[in-house]
Parts: C-alpha cells; structure tokens; sequence
C-alpha cells in the first residue's frame, strides 16, 4: 500500500514538472517567435506611418496584417482603445503586457511621439536597424548550437549504421578465416 502511494505521489510530481517544463518551453518559443518577427512588425510600422496613417491608425491597421505572433498583442491595443475607451498612449500598455520586453521599442517610440511629439520615423528607423542586428545575433547563436544538437542522431543513428556496414563484415570475414584455418590439418 506504502508504494502504491509512492508510485502515485512521484508520478503526480512528475507530471506537474512535465506541465510546468512544456508551460515554459512554450513561453520561450513564444518569445523566440517574437523577437524573430518583430523587425518585420516595426518595418510595417515604419511603411503605414509614411502612407500617412496616424499613429493610432497605424497601430489599429497592424492589429490585422501583422505577422500572427504580433497580432494578439496589437488587437490588446485596439480593444482597449475601443471596447475600453482608454487613450491611445494608455492603451499602448496592454501591448507590453502582452507581447512583453520585445515590445519596448515600439511603446517607447509611439509613446514619445505622442506625448512629446517627438519625429517617429527616425526613432522607428534606428529600432529597424537594432532588431534587425537583434535577430541576426539570433540567429548565429542558433547557427552555433545546430553541431550540439546535431551530435545526439549522429551518435545514436550514424555512427551504428557505420559499425554494421564497415566493421560488422570485417569481424565476420575474420573469424571465418579463423574457423577455415583451424579446421585444416
């Protein structure tokens, strides 16, 4: 009965360190999609800003032509706006509460510009160019971990396949060199 028990209890614990470990896994992806997309997201900015959107309309049009990760965030904005009537540079909080630290250039930007009247291209612009360098910095590191994470099939899948064709032949030609050999008077 005593193990029974133990059985059920490490069992529950582990599935609650399963769900925790999948809960943070997708959060991490999550944020790589962000911070992946976000160069795009503030290059469509930069484009309907100087077609002559208003801030606030361009923020309204990204809600639905922003890449998907972004959209949740951008459709925050646009309902606390219209569901909840907040001002626009109250409402440009819900974006950082949902798209997170990756969202800080963007509410920095259109928050300066609003309440200071601050030019916005050329702080977009300047953000264009460092997430741009964000993303390939990314994307090296990425390029840097792929032979790590390539050693676990290559040790388990092709080093094997080498064994049975190259090694398996050779031992088994030698021992029946060894048998013709020990048979022959």
């Amino acid at each position: 009965m005593i193990r029974w028990l133990a059985a059920v209890a490490a069992a529950f614990t582990t599935g609650l360190l399963a769900r925790r470990l999948i809960r943070l896994r997708r959060a991490a992806h999550h944020n790589h999609l962000l911070m992946n997309e976000l160069p795009d997201v503030v290059d469509l900015l930069i484009v309907l800003v100087r077609a002559g959107l208003t801030p606030t309309q361009a923020v309204d049009e990204l809600a639905m032509r922003c890449p998907p990760s972004w959209q949740h965030p951008f459709r925050a904005v646009h309902d606390a706006r219209r569901i909840d009537h907040l001002r626009a540079i109250d409402a440009l909080d819900r974006l950082l509460e949902s798209a997170g630290a990756p969202a800080r250039g963007i509410v920095d930007a259109l928050a300066a510009s609003e309440r200071f009247g601050q030019p916005l291209i050329p702080a977009l612009e300047r953000l264009s160019i460092e997430t741009r360098a964000m993303r390939r910095r990314l994307h090296e590191v990425h390029a840097r971990q792929l032979p790590v994470r390539l050693s676990f099939p290559l040790v388990l899948c092709t080093l094997p396949a080498f064994g049975l064709v190259t090694i398996v032949p050779l031992v088994a030609s030698a021992l029946t060199s060894l048998r013709n050999a020990g048979g022959a008077p």
